[in-house]
């Protein structure tokens, strides 16, 4: 992830070495808003039996619903809007109202009218309308993969770069000297193009968890991906692209290296054409962590359909796992001799989530007194998973466990009373923040919420929602949940999707290092310091950069909505 602003043609604005966790900020970079869009809406869509209701200026008063096509366009729907409500000095500073046309049902494309010339973009209402953005959201992960062509085509442009890192990595700063040792493939990690374990850790523990927790809605979805046609679900042949390099990442004791970077962030330009020499960082137990519970998981997750590779993973798994018991201790990895992205957290978070999912997968008692010790006083985080802090996913998985059956629980009964509490507390939040929003952020609009990258934010915490709603179902997680995809894709003060490629006005100009057009598929960071702070300007790395794990986030939270094949 970018720590620096860079022009497009690869001069050198600004150098900033910036240190930010999870929720982290950078020093204000101050953007003069514009004018809010008159008509705010999700320009994806709705499900038919959903809420569907539009943010709108405080002038228009009156609106009307228009179904689109055929020889002409027919009202289907006519009414006022709501009252008056002031949204918050922390959030978009003005005036809006609300229009709400949930009674609007029939599939078609639509779109809002207001006065004689406002007119909001069009939406689709469809069963299956999160079917293609879950589609081009999930493939944008293909189309960072690091060490290989990659090609695609959006809305007639094709997408494409040959072959690239081919070098990775020296040893040089991780005390092999200056050595080679393999360890091509993985995905570029954001808007740069190097490659971290931590964050490789909540991006592939959302992505299986979408297929563990969703296998209906995204088993059978065709990606258009190399692997595409195989025994595996294409969802799982994605997140084995990363597995396979994180492998390389591994040494024989069970250490991890943190990360695989160039030294700075000085290459700007296409991947194929940076010959940078790129290293290991040396390893931690932070990357160790996030290391055995991603492969913890996938040997759960992968054994039905690649009992080898699920082997594979258990085996890389046990071995970190008893490297971390040698050292209890946190221990650093020395970066002195990079500027790039850090990654520097707690290993807390992480050992538990490694214990949650090597019980899950082995049932080791071990494993589960190590997880219920940590998470004794552990509470659901407000954010959702992020790559400083997985908690959720360690918490999720113990909830979740299908070692709990009827003919017993070896849980505390205790804990998990706690901890169910924790969640629905923390959910029922969520819900009545979204209602309360005037745009339907579940995330909310005070000063905290708005973060370098909390557009991702809003996408993660539909994790609470939907683990409270396997637990306890109730229809209002996940009408939140959707409330949290319609500010994502346009019910903003902007007006426009966050997401390359898709919805309404789309970024045109993210940080990406691949350039222009945009590559389509990718969440941008989003505003702050307030709801308005957003530009669409490639050299805004704090606001319309791109990352793997908000893209992680924007999976999980569209997989179940996908329309589950007959």
């Amino acid at each position: 992830m970018r720590h620096s602003p860079f022009s497009p043609t690869g001069s050198l604005l600004i150098f900033v070495l910036v240190a930010f966790g999870s929720g982290g900020r950078a020093a204000d970079a101050i953007v003069e808003p514009g004018p809010g869009a008159d008509i705010r809406v999700n320009s994806i869509g709705f499900v038919p039996a959903s809420t569907k209701v539009a943010t709108v200026r405080d002038s228009v008063t009156q609106f009307r619903i228009l179904r689109l096509g055929g020889a002409k366009e027919v009202e289907v729907l006519a009414g006022d809007a709501g009252k008056p409500v002031e949204t918050a000095a922390t959030d978009t500073a003005e005036t809006v109202r609300i229009i709400d046309f949930s009674r609007v049902t029939d599939p078609g494309r639509y779109a809002i009218e207001a006065g004689t010339s406002e007119r909001s973009a069009p939406f689709t209402i469809a069963r299956d309308v999160w079917d293609a953005p879950f589609r081009v959201v999930t493939r944008a992960m293909y189309l960072w993969r690091c060490g290989t062509a990659v090609s695609g085509e959006w809305n007639g442009v094709t997408f494409t770069h040959p072959a690239c890192h081919l070098d990775d990595a020296w040893l040089d700063h991780a005390g092999g000297g200056h050595v080679r040792r393999a360890s091509t493939g993985g995905w570029h990690d954001a808007g740069d193009y190097n490659k971290y374990v931590v964050n490789a850790g909540v991006t592939v523990g959302l992505m299986l968890k979408a297929f563990e927790q969703f296998p209906e809605h995204v088993r059978d979805i065709d990606l258009g991906i190399p692997e595409s046609g195989n025994a595996t679900p294409d969802l799982l042949d994605e997140v084995r692209w990363e597995l396979e390099w994180l492998f390389t990442m591994q040494l024989e004791d069970g250490r991890v290296y943190h990360k695989v970077s160039s030294p700075d962030f000085r290459y700007w330009g296409a991947p194929e054409k940076d010959t940078d020499p790129r290293f290991f960082a040396p390893w931690g137990t932070t990357a160790t962590a996030h290391f055995t519970a991603m492969m913890a998981c996938a040997a759960r997750v992968f054994r039905p359909y690649d009992a080898a590779f699920a082997d594979r993973c258990l085996h890389a798994a046990e071995l970190s796992w008893d490297c971390l018991q040698t050292h209890p201790e946190q221990v650093e990895p020395d970066q002195h001799a990079f500027h790039t992205g850090a990654y520097s957290s707690p290993d807390a978070s992480p050992r538990l989530w490694a214990a949650a999912e090597l019980w899950e997968t082995t049932g080791g008692k071990n494993y589960l007194r190590d997880f219920e010790r940590r998470a004794a006083a552990i509470h659901f985080s407000d954010n959702g998973p992020g790559w400083g802090d997985v908690t959720d996913l360690g918490l999720g998985t113990y909830l979740l466990s299908k070692h709990a059956t009827e003919a017993g629980d070896p849980r505390d009964a205790r804990l998990v009373r706690h901890l169910r509490s924790d969640l629905f507390t923390h959910a029922a939040n969520i819900v009545a923040t979204g209602l309360r929003n005037p745009h339907g952020r579940p995330l909310g609009d005070s000063r905290k919420t708005w973060s370098w990258g909390a557009n991702g934010n809003v996408a993660a915490q539909t994790f609470q929602l939907h683990v409270a709603d396997r637990l306890q179902p109730d229809p209002r997680y996940r009408e939140t949940a959707q409330l949290a995809l319609g500010y994502l894709f346009g019910r903003n003060y902007h007006g426009r999707s966050y997401v390359t490629g898709l919805g309404a006005n789309p970024p045109l100009h993210p940080h990406d290092r691949r350039g222009e057009p945009a590559w389509p598929g990718y969440l941008v960071g989003g505003p702050w310091p307030d709801g308005r702070g957003w530009v669409d300007e490639m050299a805004s790395y704090e606001r319309n950069e791109i990352a793997i794990n908000w893209n992680a986030a924007l999976i999980y939270a569209i997989a179940p909505f996908v329309e589950p094949k007959k």
